[in-house]
């Protein structure tokens, strides 16, 4: 099993991390916590890519996973779309983007990093929370049958 690289995406990325995160939410919706990622297209991850800062892990000439960072004001950025692919699941993929994504708000002169993650999945807060994440709020989704919570974190 060849150690992931974690590097900028880029628009050629599209359509191969579109899969990843197909397959990475894939597992959400059994959970009961469908999520837009799921249904990602290339032209979709290709504009997340140019808008916004994505990396992703590519091990060997796989894309494994993907994290995507938006500035939303002076000191703070968006985290989302974290996603590794099922059968990478468990390896430290999401460890390593996350670490990646802290380390660029970081180097951007951002103080906290916030994000979003459904309150009743069964691990996803409690990854965040293990990672100094704290919850800051709640954040109702009108269009789900689930709401969500704010999380943030300083890394400045």
């Amino acid at each position: 099993m060849t150690e992931p690289r974690i590097r900028s995406a880029t628009p050629e990325d599209a359509e191969r991390l579109a899969a990843v995160y197909r397959s990475a939410y894939a597992e959400n919706r059994r959970l009961g916590f469908p999520a837009k990622a799921e249904s990602a297209t290339a032209e979709q991850v290709a504009e997340w890519i140019r808008e916004s800062r994505v990396f992703v892990a590519e091990a060997g000439a796989e894309l494994v996973g993907g994290v995507r960072l938006e500035a939303t004001d002076s000191d703070r950025a968006k985290l989302s779309r974290l996603g590794v692919r099922e059968d990478r699941k468990g390896e430290g993929v999401g460890r390593k983007l996350l670490d990646r994504a802290e380390q660029a708000v970081r180097d951007g002169d951002r103080e906290t990093v916030w994000l979003t993650t459904p309150d009743g999945h069964p691990y996803l807060a409690d990854l965040y929370r293990s990672r100094g994440y704290e919850k800051t709020g709640e954040y109702p989704l009108s269009y789900r049958e689930y709401d969500e919570i704010v999380m943030e974190k300083r890394v400045g």
